[in-house]
């Protein structure tokens, strides 16, 4: 089975012609996967970088005995499932995007509970926190929509 190349609906590989919408499959790939290699290979690197920066929040937060600081471990963890669901993705899985989606969501949720663990609006500790916060979020949620596209999702089964 195949998916149609302008409806998505699974065709069987050897017709010609989609039986829903009747765009003709002949000698158009549906197989081009380069945007989905690049953005899983920019997903892995990115929760390589997440690994070490959770890591580095663990260590830092050694010197502080005053409070347990589990939030780079959450870190770590989101990292790990997102890599995992990236490589899936590759293998042209759709169970990656969702593992892949749940992980990131996880991240995104932590980082900004981590802005709030510096005060409230308007306290400039907090707008500091929230600005570099920012940092890692946006790249995170836009990825996350990226992943979504029909160009993603047609290479995933």
């Amino acid at each position: 089975m195949i998916k149609c190349i302008r409806c998505s609906n699974p065709i069987e590989n050897t017709l010609n012609f989609c039986p829903t919408c009747g765009e003709d499959q002949r000698g158009k790939s549906t197989s081009n996967a380069t945007f989905l290699i690049v953005l899983c290979t920019f997903t892995i690197i990115g929760s390589v970088f997440t690994m070490g920066r959770a890591f580095f929040y663990e260590m830092i937060s050694v010197l502080d005995e005053s409070h347990t600081y589990l939030r780079g471990w959450v870190y770590f963890g989101s990292a790990i499932g997102t890599i995992v669901g990236a490589i899936m993705m590759i293998q042209k899985k759709m169970r990656g995007l969702y593992i892949y989606s749940i992980f990131q969501i996880i991240y995104i949720l932590t980082v900004i509970t981590a802005s709030f663990s510096y005060g409230g609006p308007g306290e400039a500790k907090f707008l500091i926190a929230t600005g570099i916060s920012m940092f890692f979020i946006v790249p995170s949620i836009l990825f996350l929509v990226l992943y979504w596209t029909d160009i993603v999702k047609r290479n995933l089964s």
